[in-house]
């Protein structure tokens, strides 16, 4: 049974398996690590509740957005922008909920290093949700989990990619809530597999020798708007800046490990799902240079009336300005198309079904011999 009327647009939301009255939904990784629902023909009686709720049906993407009424420039003090990816702006507003006994939902690692979202009721638990996570994420049963938390009168902020965001909103039969759910999506480029990061995650270990405990998409060590990635091990040291460490920043750029629904992707827009839309304000020296110190800067687009409330409060103050959409899209582009392979995606899954992610890495340039000799005459050049 296929719930989405267009299989390629499933993006593994898990609304279908959270509006089921039957339990006869669960959502699994299929053979290449992305998540699914399946269906347990012996429960399920029909009723049509989850291709109702499925946002890639019926238009309901587009019913679903709004805005942006305005946009932000943000950068949040130094201490916090050092935590994050950016200017802080998911923590913002993570502190304005949880300051007022709200919940916050986001995505982090766990043990094994699936990203999965997380209900979070103290700052201290909200840590983890912190920085970039460049994977396709598991909301489990965090859209129930919501609900009740708006049944019993408590105030949620939810992040997410925008079809998280776009689920939980059609889950929830797109009500408001009265101001009680505030929703934060990002422009996002695309979620490869959790498991293709896993395997990346194992291939560093076997590399390396070393236990891998904790990891970091983008840190500013080197200060914001380069992109290197740092592996952090077991016994203290880290893998940071090598061609090791950056194949997974290779293999994600390649665009062709990404889920099939991101080359499709129904969100791609200036209009969207979200109260809130974070990202970097990246190609901000071409418009704002006075604005980049290199410690990061966000873009806040603010696209509902609940979320102009917000802003009017003072939520992002002293470190937001106003600027318009046209400085953000250059550097955005997935506010007017989604992300396009740069090589053969059929090519790089046969790679990985036979090698492994080694293989698909190996495929599209993102480890071995060639990709050693152009990083090192990059570092011979100044370049790197």
């Amino acid at each position: 049974m296929e719930i989405c009327n267009n299989p390629q647009l499933c993006c593994g939301c898990s609304a279908c398996q959270s509006a089921c009255p039957r339990s006869a939904i669960t959502v699994v990784e299929d053979d290449r690590g992305f998540y699914r629902p399946n269906v347990d023909e012996a429960k399920c009686v029909q009723c049509g509740l989850c291709e109702a709720v499925c946002p890639a049906n019926g238009g309901m993407a587009e019913e679903l957005k709004r805005g942006p009424l305005k946009v932000l420039a943000y950068k949040s003090t130094d201490q916090e922008r050092a935590k994050s990816s950016s200017g802080a702006a998911f923590w913002t507003l993570a502190q304005y909920a949880l300051s007022g006994g709200g919940v916050v939902y986001g995505a982090c690692f766990d043990d094994e290093f699936r990203v999965v979202q997380r209900r979070c009721v103290t700052e201290s638990e909200a840590q983890a949700c912190r920085g970039s996570k460049y994977s396709q994420g598991f909301t489990g049963t965090t859209y129930g989990e919501v609900y009740e938390d708006l049944r019993q009168g408590r105030c949620v902020l939810y992040t997410g990619t925008p079809c998280q965001i776009a689920g939980l909103r059609s889950f929830l039969s797109k009500k408001s809530y009265s101001g009680q759910l505030v929703t934060c999506d990002l422009i996002c480029h695309g979620t490869p597999s959790n498991r293709l990061f896993r395997e990346y995650i194992a291939f560093l270990e076997r590399k390396s020798g070393k236990k891998v405990v904790g990891y970091c998409h983008r840190p500013k060590d080197r200060g914001w708007g380069v992109h290197v990635e740092k592996a952090v091990m077991k016994d203290g040291s880290t893998l940071y800046d090598t061609i090791e460490s950056n194949t997974w920043r290779d293999v994600f750029y390649s665009n062709d490990g990404l889920n099939p629904c991101c080359y499709r992707c129904l969100y791609t827009d200036v209009r969207r799902v979200a109260d809130f839309t974070i990202a970097d304000f990246l190609g901000v020296d071409r418009c704002r240079k006075e604005l980049n110190d290199r410690r990061g800067l966000s873009v806040v687009m603010v696209n509902s009336e609940l979320a102009e409330t917000i802003v009017g409060q003072g939520v992002f103050e002293p470190g937001a300005m106003k600027i318009t959409i046209d400085e953000v899209i250059p550097g955005n582009p997935m506010l007017q198309r989604p992300s396009v392979p740069r090589g053969d995606v059929k090519g790089f899954w046969r790679a990985y079904e036979k090698q492994g992610f080694e293989g698909a890495a190996r495929y599209v340039g993102a480890y071995g011999f060639v990709k050693t000799a152009k990083t090192l005459v990059k570092r011979l050049m100044g370049r790197d």
